[in-house]
């Protein structure tokens, strides 16, 4: 009876380590979560693309270079 006690207060202390361990790697997974980039709307075709993704050209953005260079001959 001595041992069935024994390992079930150490098999209660492991799963409390490994779940408290598990939580704080959940949270540090959530600090380093890239903040949310801005979306800017293709002028040629209404598109949202992430800024970084995107052409500008006089201050309009272009979600391709085929839509920078289709906008400039119907301007």
């Amino acid at each position: 009876m001595g041992r069935l006690l024994f390992w079930i207060i150490l098999g209660a202390i492991v799963y409390a380590l490994l779940k408290g361990w598990a939580r704080g790697g959940a949270a540090a997974a959530r600090r380093r979560a890239p903040a949310p980039e801005t979306m800017v709307r293709c002028e040629a075709c209404g598109l949202n693309v992430p800024e970084s993704d995107a052409i500008t050209r006089d201050g309009r953005w272009f979600c391709s270079q085929e839509h920078l260079t289709g906008s400039k001959s119907k301007a």
